[in-house]
């Protein structure tokens, strides 16, 4: 019987070296599959009458449940820092250079160099053209900034929505291998197979959003957002979002999005990592700011440069002088400190009529429609827009305006002609739609750099408005490169600054937060891959300790089988020694 015995103990050690070999052999043929973790066998031993015998247990995985997840919080992390660099990038691409010849500070520079110019020869057509030329490009670039931010943004916004589809579908597909994990009846080399699948399906979803998971004692896996609320239990907990397919300057989070809902709750502030926390910070935060700091300068340029040519005066004047504020009515509330001076002149700027007009008993702006009816020449109205309309008969002649010392104080004490925005060279409401006023588009001449005379002296076939004045031309000029006040504006404080300043600050900004989101996406990925090192070096395959494994295992067989071949003679001599 010990011979028998003998055989039995050597048949199971052949056995577990063929599952061995067998599983050797497997794990060589998929070591470059992804998510793929060396199997193993795990052998125990019985104890027998005659001694130890092997046994062969369950095919298991390698794992390693603390840099799991360590891997799977570096993975969230990575993927968000690396989304964020890569549209930064893309981003300060599109500003261009600071020194660049066709940027925001260059075309700055570029109207500062024509002031000056048309302040030196005011009575130049080509040169009131080639400001007007000059303000058209910087205005057409900030609509182009700004243009290219929301078209960021609405990336953002639709892959938003694509990554809740993703997460929702990996979702789906983590339920059924948990189904298959916990009801498994199959050999164990195809539960480690389903357990490897659902590890790379976690790495799937971390890549989307950081997360929190567990393993239950049926080894189901449970999955929760980083706040605690579940994503899977028993079943999926899907995501439901709705794309917005319009974004704009005003469309902003939450009135202007759809909210990320799980299970009626909002948890569009709480995701931090992967792909749909850095689109979020994106669309919510990173370009939200940089409108914000495009606004602020397009407002203090269209405010300082209108002020200034608002009050001034043209030669030729126009026969048509339409404001830019719409929406009054003649009931409009109006209450004004100051006078003003209105005149008729002809094309060379010689007065046909002029009137001063006192603001201070008005209550409403059929009072200055009213008033300015009375100059003789005038016709005053509010169009279709409800913009403040003059015109003039015959139309050879134009109107003029030196607002003098007016101040409107039902707004916020602006002179009345910036008020009513009579001679406006910028008009829009933001960066996004900034332009240059028709009437200076159709006709530079129209300018209001001189000024009309303001001396109580002034009489009927004076020179009320000099062709060579081009004291407004200055000082918008001197405008451009003098300190302004800007207000906070995305991660810009508040300022004293020049424009030029702080278009070029603007366009810096970009740069170094695309650098620094680059070195940050940088360490997070040598984090990631440290991690991901680690992971691999304790539960990848390593094909040349494989194939050494193999020659041991060979090696293991071939004396088995020496073995059984000598139990064989022994067993055939005692049977012939028995007959």
């Amino acid at each position: 019987m010990a011979l028998t015995s003998a055989l039995n103990m050597t048949l199971n050690g052949m056995m577990t070296t063929e599952r061995k070999t067998t599983l050797s052999s497997q794990n060589i043929a998929n070591a470059d599959k992804e998510g793929y973790t060396r199997k193993s066998l795990n052998t125990h031993y019985i104890t027998t009458s005659a001694g130890s015998v092997p046994v062969s247990g369950l095919v298991v995985g390698s794992s390693d449940n603390f840099l799991a997840a360590a891997l799977i919080d570096d993975l969230s992390v990575y993927i968000r820092e690396k989304v964020v660099s890569d549209s930064l990038d893309y981003y300060n691409t599109q500003l261009g250079s600071t020194e660049g010849s066709n940027t925001l500070s260059s075309y700055i520079d570029d109207m500062y160099a024509t002031l000056k110019s048309l302040a030196t020869t005011p009575e130049t057509a080509a040169n009131k053209s080639e400001v007007v030329n000059t303000a058209n490009n910087l205005a057409n670039s900030l609509r182009d900034m700004s243009s290219d931010i929301q078209s960021l943004r609405q990336t953002a916004e639709q892959r938003i929505a694509s990554s809740v589809e993703n997460i929702n579908a990996i979702l789906q597909r983590i339920d059924t291998l948990n189904t298959k994990v916990s009801s498994f009846a199959g050999n164990d080399a195809g539960l480690a197979e389903y357990q490897d699948q659902r590890v790379v399906e976690l790495q799937k979803l971390s890549s989307e959003m950081d997360i929190q998971y567990f393993y239950t004692s049926q080894n189901v896996l449970q999955i929760y957002t980083n706040s605690g609320q579940a994503l899977l239990l028993s079943q999926p907990h899907p995501l439901s979002y709705t794309v917005t397919n319009i974004v704009n300057g005003g469309t902003l989070y939450p009135a202007g999005f759809s909210a990320i809902d799980l299970d009626g709750v909002d948890i569009t502030t709480s995701i931090r990592g992967g792909n749909l926390g850095g689109y979020i910070e994106l669309r919510d935060t990173t370009y939200v700011n940089e409108q914000q700091k495009l606004d602020e300068l397009a407002s203090v340029l269209q405010t300082q440069v209108n002020t200034l040519l608002n009050q001034g005066a043209s030669v030729p004047a126009r026969s048509l002088m339409e404001g830019s504020l719409q929406g009054l009515a003649l009931g409009t509330a109006f209450t004004a400190t100051g006078s003003m001076r209105v005149a008729v002149t002809d094309p060379t700027g010689t007065i046909v009529n002029y009137s001063d007009i006192n603001l201070a008993a008005m209550t409403t702006v059929n009072d200055v429609v009213t008033a300015l009816n009375g100059v003789a020449g005038l016709t005053a109205s509010l169009n279709a827009d409800g913009e403040l309309s003059i015109a003039v008969a015959p139309t050879t002649n134009g109107v003029v305006i030196n607002p003098l010392n007016s101040s409107v104080t039902s707004s916020t004490g602006e002179s009345i002609s910036q008020y009513f925005g009579l001679n406006d060279l910028f008009i829009g409401t933001s960066a996004e739609n900034i332009t240059v006023s028709s009437y200076l588009l159709s006709r530079p001449d129209y300018l209001s750099i001189a000024v009309l005379d303001s001396s109580g002296a002034l009489a009927v076939g004076d020179r009320g408005v000099a062709r060579g004045d081009g004291t407004i031309a200055d000082a918008v000029a001197s405008a451009l490169t003098s300190a302004q006040s800007f207000n906070t504006a995305g991660n810009f404080a508040a300022q004293s600054n020049t424009l030029l300043a702080y278009a070029q600050a603007f366009m810096a900004d970009a740069a170094t937060q695309a650098s620094i989101a680059d070195g940050e996406a940088q360490t997070s990925y040598l984090v990631y891959m440290t991690s991901n090192d680690l992971l691999t070096s304790l539960t990848g395959v390593n094909i040349d300790e494989e194939t050494a494994k193999m020659l041991v295992l060979q090696n293991q067989y071939q004396a088995s089988a020496q073995v059984i071949a000598t139990i064989q003679e022994m067993l055939d001599a005692l049977i012939n020694a028995m007959r």
